[in-house]
């Protein structure tokens, strides 16, 4: 049998809708299941700074220590060469605020509710539009909450609209820097640099990076290249070219803070991006591997380092339980994934037949349509409102064109299984709208990002 094994203890919480109800609440209390009844007083001596970098839209096949023939990224290749590498790691979604946000919560972006970006609400107004957004529900614990809570000094710098206090991302930060428009990661580190001797002086210390680059629209930063290349070839060479230049970047923090002592770095991506491999580029369209399979990359302090790939398939909601651990903090029972330290550490739980989820909401209204995945080792099935339903062996088909469904009746009826029990057991949060309002220079950069049609 292929089934998603799903925890025995999650089954049980599956099965009580009062124990699903309470959980969350007790937990929020200070009740729940190995939840602390008081905020620890600090880290532990032994715990260390930790640092979230998300590298905007990078998927994972364009790195060299996932196959890719150019050397994007040489310092990333160093850190993978020295560290642990999740070969299957999945995005919750194929857009910013969903994913982020479970990478935030640790819950699915059908748990916490934040499932779009910048949602059009047709209202114009003379100083400009108003959109509406989706807020992190406030009764869930989010990273820098966590880590505030842990006794860390938590910093934050972000270069994505979608990032910010409206959607609720600002939250447990002692010092948040949010760029209203996409500034490159050469700005990021501008104002890292800035608040470096803050940083330094804090003790123990989270900082999360967010950087844009390699988001569209993409600039060939190789020299001699046109920057604003046009056809997909050139497209695709200047995405390159970002992803080398950002490498650089985080090359630069890591030197000037020290990292490879007494921290701990972790390195992901909020989504991927089509490069034309279905004729198109952009993403927030489908949750095809381009869009979904994402770089994990983990380095802890300590010698010898631990080097390690991971084959298992792990999920941007495991981010949230790894980094509770690594603060010494116990773990949340509202959260879906599980911690990554024992994978890390050679003493994963055999697992190996998780199912990890992705979800997607496109367009509104009566054009609103909604796509999910499961997804279990090689194995993905998808989802389409209204009744399409495709499944993909991802060894033997890595670009996922063939639909299994005829040949593998069975396969796809387990994982569809899997996926809706999920879905009707898992607690659920309700979300918060904010509205914002955009001037002319505003929307317009927004269109050029894809955001707003």
């Amino acid at each position: 049998m292929l089934g998603c094994r799903i925890p025995e203890e999650r089954r049980r919480s599956m099965r009580s809708s009062r124990a699903r109800l309470l959980a969350p609440l007790l937990a929020g209390a200070g009740l729940g299941a190995g939840a602390c009844t008081s905020p620890p007083a600090g880290p532990a001596a032994s715990a260390p700074n930790v640092v979230l970098i998300v590298i905007d839209t990078l998927r994972a096949d364009r790195l060299p220590f996932h196959g890719y023939a150019s050397n994007t990224a040489p310092f990333l290749s160093q850190l993978a060469s020295e560290g642990t590498v999740f070969e299957n790691a999945q995005s919750t979604s194929a857009w910013t605020g969903p994913a982020t946000a479970s990478l935030f919560t640790g819950l699915y972006p059908f748990q916490h509710n934040v499932v779009v970006n910048f949602h059009e609400t047709r209202k114009l107004q003379r100083s400009g539009m108003a959109i509406e957004l989706n807020r992190i529900p406030e009764e869930l614990e989010t990273i820098p909450e966590s880590m505030k809570r842990a006794g860390y000094t938590t910093f934050g710098i972000v270069s994505n609209w979608n990032v910010g206090d409206p959607m609720g991302f600002s939250s447990g930060f002692d010092a948040f820097a949010h760029f209203s428009r996409s500034e490159t990661a050469t700005q990021v580190n501008a104002k890292l640099m800035e608040w470096e001797d803050r940083i330094k002086r804090s003790g123990r210390y989270f900082l999360y990076l967010h950087y844009f680059d390699p988001h569209a629209p993409y600039i060939n930063r190789e020299p001699g290249a046109a920057r604003r290349p046009t056809g997909p070839a050139e497209q695709a060479a200047a995405y390159d070219s970002e992803i080398r230049f950002v490498d650089g970047r985080i090359r630069q923090a890591y030197e000037r803070f020290a990292w490879a002592q007494g921290t701990a770095l972790l390195v992901t991506a909020d989504h991927g991006e089509e490069l034309h491999d279905r004729g198109r580029f952009g993403h927030s369209t489908t949750l095809f591997s381009e869009l979904v399979h994402v770089p994990l990359l983990v380095q802890l302090p300590g010698r010898p380092r631990v080097r390690r790939r991971v084959a298992e398939t792990v999920s941007h909601v495991d981010v949230l339980p790894t980094l509770r651990e690594l603060a010494g903090l116990p773990a949340d029972p509202r959260n879906s994934g599980r911690s990554l330290l024992p994978s890390i550490r050679g003493r994963g739980d055999g697992q190996g037949d998780r199912c990890v989820f992705a979800h997607l909401v496109r367009g509104t209204g009566r054009r609103e349509m909604v796509l999910r995945a499961a997804i279990r080792g090689d194995w993905k099935y998808v989802e389409v409102t209204p009744g399409q339903r495709l499944l993909f062996n991802m060894k033997d088909d890595p670009r996922e064109i063939a639909n299994r469904i005829a040949e593998s009746p069975q396969v796809a009826r387990e994982l569809a299984d899997a996926l809706h029990e999920y879905e009707r057991g898992a607690p659920k949060y309700t979300s918060k709208k904010s509205t914002v309002q955009l001037d002319r220079r505003e929307q317009e950069e927004l269109r050029a990002l894809g955001y707003l049609q």
